[in-house]
């Protein structure tokens, strides 16, 4: 099992990405093809709801929070 395997495990869920120069926090809708989706949520880094694909080479922490 690979890192995106274990991570499409957890599809549906709230989570937090940390890349070295942003945070996303939102729910986890895809993990394939070496990108995550995440449904992000507004915060002060994103102004406005959307989907956000990040390449998992770029991702440094998943925290996967609890329901």
């Amino acid at each position: 099992m690979n890192f995106e395997e274990a991570l499409a495990a957890f599809s549906g869920r709230h989570v937090e990405v940390l890349q070295t120069n942003q945070f996303i926090q939102g729910t986890l809708a895809s993990s394939s093809g070496g990108i995550l989706g995440v449904d992000t949520v507004t915060t002060n880094y994103i102004p406005r709801a959307q989907r956000v694909n990040i390449p998992t080479t770029n991702v440094v922490l998943v925290r996967i929070l609890p329901l």
